[in-house]
């Protein structure tokens, strides 16, 4: 299931105070105030409202939810190719056009177009995904006409400048190489490297030290040309406005953009690994162990995502988790451990990623693994399951609130065909799942701890010997080397 939680998380005391107090309202819960052990029925599910979806003359997709509540207008248009289309040996390009689509369009140069968003208090952003290109903006509803004129100039009229070219691409470079100073920053980049090696998943989406240093401006135009047309592209727009005015806006705003979809990347699902891979990254200075380990996850339509967003919110998903009870608050070797599920056009990766001190590196990641060993033995209770569905619950509704949210929301669904109908469902499922849908999910989606890929970014004259107690065979490398 697709939550905003994946990716902009509450704080963990919050989440941890919304289980407790979840973890109150369940069966097992007795108080002189509840001597019968009356049960508070959860949340009502969160229903997405319905939305107006249409096709322009030109080919792009437009969805439209009208929300009232403030003077706000979002708007995300979502391009169907990311950083999977880059060209080969040349990753980044994606990323690249992204962030020069403002500096330079044919009426405005890079400060007049930055000085005509400050004019109106316009957000503006743009970046790139796997799957997905993506360009947002928010504005007053006074101030429609004036930034959806800026929110196209960018679109459908950059020019690149080759002087805005040459210095996002050296600021890309710099970024690189200090990236690498926080493994915190580069872990997961060099976890997706390993685990899904030549596949187009693994590849760094803002680029590396080599591959940069192959774009041109002419692979920015050429990857533009292709890829953001109109037959490729998705528009939601939420907030305070008329839809059928709105329509009528966009179509006059949008309709001289031309241009089919390009063909869709091919890609090939990965099996799970089986056996254990590690890598170790020497960093000679590091005080502290990163470390992420996991597999193959699934895709973004896998039917069964509702009930394993509730699996993964016991696991690893927040404060209270299975995980983070062990790694930190039994017994003190983190300050926090998280599990995520990448749920792509493809199956993603499925991520556990935490930090500990030198000293303790190897009881870590032993703890990691007999954590995912116990789950899987063990399963999660009715009371627990409640206690996770009543988090989810509690929690949707406040991060759905904003027309920004909800245009991702929409846009992200319309991206991979998730209906309305289809997430709602799923939200449905979500509050359906049992403790026997929590033990299947975790033997097919959460791997044994002897079918892992583990990858450790620390001091290896340090931890090097532990390290390689986990596999005959560890793969290492300086994290001076070129590329992740």
């Amino acid at each position: 299931m697709i939550r905003l939680t994946h990716t902009m998380r509450l704080t963990s005391i919050v989440l941890g105070f919304a289980g407790l107090a979840a973890l109150a309202q369940s069966p097992a819960a007795a108080s002189p105030s509840n001597p019968d052990h009356i049960v508070t029925p959860p949340p009502k599910p969160y229903v997405l409202p319905a939305y107006e979806r249409y096709v322009t003359p030109n080919g792009m997709t437009v969805l439209l939810l009208e929300k009232h509540e403030v003077p706000l207008v979002a708007m995300n248009l979502v391009l169907r190719s990311g950083s999977v289309a880059d060209p080969a040996g040349k990753e980044g390009t994606a990323s690249i056009t992204a962030a020069l689509l403002r500096r330079g369009t044919a009426s405005r140069s890079a400060d007049q177009f930055s000085n005509d968003i400050d004019t109106i208090g316009m957000q503006y952003g743009s970046g790139v995904l796997l799957d997905s290109s993506q360009v947002t903006t928010n504005f007053l509803k006074k101030d429609q006409a004036s930034a959806l004129a800026l929110f196209t100039d960018a679109v459908l009229h950059p020019t690149f400048p080759e002087a805005e070219f040459t210095k996002l691409l050296a600021q890309r470079q710099d970024a690189v190489r200090s990236g690498k100073d926080n493994p915190q920053a580069v872990l997961g980049l060099y976890y997706r490297a390993f685990l899904f090696g030549s596949n187009p998943y693994g590849r760094p989406s803002t680029g590396d030290e080599m591959s940069l240093k192959r774009i041109t401006r002419d692979d920015v135009l050429a990857f533009y040309k292709a890829n953001y047309t109109p037959g490729n592209a998705i528009l939601a727009v939420s907030g305070d406005f008329d839809a059928k005015a709105m329509r009528s806006t966009l179509d006059a705003a949008f309709a001289g953009w031309q241009g089919k979809a390009p063909a869709p990347v091919p890609l090939t699902a990965m099996a799970p690994v089986k056996g254990r891979r590690v890598l170790l990254v020497d960093k000679p200075d590091a005080t502290q162990t990163y470390f992420a380990l996991g597999n193959i996850g699934i895709n973004a339509t896998d039917p069964d995502r509702g009930e394993l967003d509730v699996v993964n919110e016991l696991f690893g998903g927040r404060f209270t988790s299975l995980l983070n009870t062990e790694l930190r608050i039994k017994t003190g070797y983190t300050y926090g451990a998280s599990s995520s599920f990448s749920e792509n056009r493809v199956a993603g990766p499925f991520t556990i990623a935490t930090f500990t001190r030198n000293a303790t590196t190897g009881n870590a990641i032993d703890k990691t693994l007999q954590v995912l060993d116990t789950a899987r033995a063990q399963g999660f209770a009715a009371n627990q399951l409640t206690s996770a569905k009543n988090t989810i619950a509690g929690t949707l509704p406040p991060e759905l609130e904003t027309a920004q949210s909800v245009a991702a929301t929409l846009a992200h669904n319309e991206l991979y065909g998730i209906t309305r109908d289809d997430f709602n469902r799923d939200l449905v499922k979500t509050q359906q799942t049992t403790p026997e849908d929590a033990k299947r999910l975790l033997a097919r989606d959460f791997p044994a701890s002897t079918d892992v890929v583990l990858v450790v970014v620390g001091k290896a004259s340090e931890i090097g010997p532990t390290i390689r107690k986990f596999s005959p065979n560890v793969t290492e490398r300086k994290i001076t080397d070129p590329g992740f």
